[in-house]
């Protein structure tokens, strides 16, 4: 089995019980107690060297724990089932991916980071609204669990913009092929109301393909978040660097089958996509 999930929820469980009906000041005390037991819970703040701020989560998770009840049993089988469609395509049957189901601060909803020498998905159940989220998001975030790690020299933790941009535009296009009943839109974000995004996205394209090019070898941050995250107010629209790379993968898919595409190097994926972006 290609997923080995360790299931983090029922400590989650276990810290809200206690924490519920707490006064703030004890709630907050049983918060830190329950991320220094489990820092897996805060890796996505923590990896960039941030401290994770436990006060708009706090807020939240009275809202949030029927999904999170909800979630807990079914989120080892979002990532076994996503392990098995991204393993056989990418002739990858014989690796096992760890992954981690947990609850974070009500942030990032899934995630790939490399621990120990090995890249380990996370999924954060109180992120995931539905069922149709699931299966994009676990499938998604599957296909970097396996992609990253597989090349003879494994992608780094942290790179330029190129090997974010491509990394994305792998994950996101191999999720279309797998599940294509959910739309493009669906897939860049992970649920349905992002059609005017897309249309916005499209029609700037030639505008963002030609900024992410020359900005390919950059490493400052927020070049990276400029295209890959929220922009903080750049000219262009939210996130539009995954589209960049959705379509360059696209291309590439023309020529190379996905076993191929998955065990480049940082090098040859970085070339191939300086060249389709330059076409």
């Amino acid at each position: 089995m290609p997923a080995l999930v360790r299931d983090l929820v029922p400590a989650f469980l276990d810290f809200w019980r206690q924490a519920a009906d707490a006064p703030p000041d004890r709630r907050l005390a049983l918060w830190r107690e329950y991320a220094a037991r489990h820092p897996e819970a805060v890796d996505h703040v923590t990896r960039g060297g941030g401290e994770p701020d436990p006060g708009p989560a706090l807020a939240r998770y009275p809202e949030l724990i029927g999904r999170i009840t909800t979630n807990a049993p079914l989120a080892a089988g979002w990532l076994e089932d996503a392990a098995r469609l991204v393993a056989a395509v990418l002739d990858a049957e014989d690796r096992i991916v760890p992954c981690v189901s947990m609850v974070g601060p009500a942030r990032s909803n899934g995630w790939v980071s490399e621990i120990d020498g090995r890249h380990v998905l996370f999924l954060a159940v109180e992120q995931v609204p539905d069922a149709a989220a699931a299966r994009i998001l676990a499938t998604h975030e599957m296909a970097h669990a396996l992609q990253l790690p597989m090349p003879a020299t494994p992608w780094p933790q942290d790179g330029p913009l190129g090997h974010g941009v491509f990394a994305e535009g792998f994950a996101t296009r191999l999720t279309i092929e797998l599940l294509p009943e959910y739309g493009t839109a669906e897939h860049l974000w992970f649920g349905p109301g992002y059609d005017d995004w897309l249309a916005e996205c499209e029609h700037r394209l030639p505008e963002a393909r030609a900024e992410i090019l020359a900005g390919l070898d950059a490493t400052d941050p927020d070049v990276q978040r400029r295209y890959l995250t929220l922009n903080a107010g750049h000219h262009l629209p939210d996130r539009i660097g995954y589209l960049v790379g959705v379509r360059a993968l696209e291309q590439l898919r023309r020529a190379y089958a996905w076993p191929e595409l998955a065990r480049w190097g940082t090098d040859r994926a970085m070339a191939e996509l300086r060249r389709v972006l330059a076409g």
